[in-house]
């Protein structure tokens, strides 16, 4: 496992437990081999794509209320060992807090390994919202975080 700087206890213990050897250092290779052979827009948007897909692999029942939909993909990342999100709704938009997230693979460069989940991530997220009533025009972003184990995205009208 790889030596984590400026982190708690708590947090180096939880992705201790999150690694899975092997799963990590795949998901690893396929984001730096894409990244090595794509712009960094290129490689946003195909694991957006990939997200997406995740997403509709794994669809949410329609909620009647934002703290149904928490709770639905909260199974899911619980399922899947992902983490956990919050969502926070505003007047046009929801921020959506995701934090621990699985780590990165031995050796690997964590700030493309951030930027990959992330992507992937916000497809996901960005499928899921527009199953649930969202419109294709109100973007997902990654607001690319410099808080430890925390990834922020926001779902916004700018319309």
């Amino acid at each position: 496992m790889q030596d984590m700087l400026h982190t708690s206890p708590e947090l180096d213990y939880l992705r201790r437990q999150q690694y899975q050897p092997g799963w990590q250092d795949l998901l690893d290779i396929i984001i730096s081999g894409i990244a090595d052979n794509a712009g960094e827009e290129d490689r946003r948007q195909f694991l957006n794509l990939m997200g997406s897909h995740l997403a509709q692999r794994f669809p949410m029942a329609p909620a009647k209320t934002v703290g149904e939909l928490e709770d639905q993909f909260n199974r899911l990342w619980f399922d899947f060992n992902w983490g956990q999100v919050r969502l926070h709704p505003r007047d046009n938009a929801i921020i959506l807090i995701h934090s621990c997230f699985p780590p990165a693979a031995n050796g690997a460069d964590q700030i493309q390994w951030n930027a990959g989940l992330a992507a992937i991530l916000e497809g996901a997220y960005a499928q899921w919202l527009l199953a649930q009533g969202g419109q294709s025009h109100v973007a997902l972003r990654w607001q690319q975080d410099s808080a430890e184990g925390i990834m922020t995205f926001q779902y916004q009208n700018n319309k």
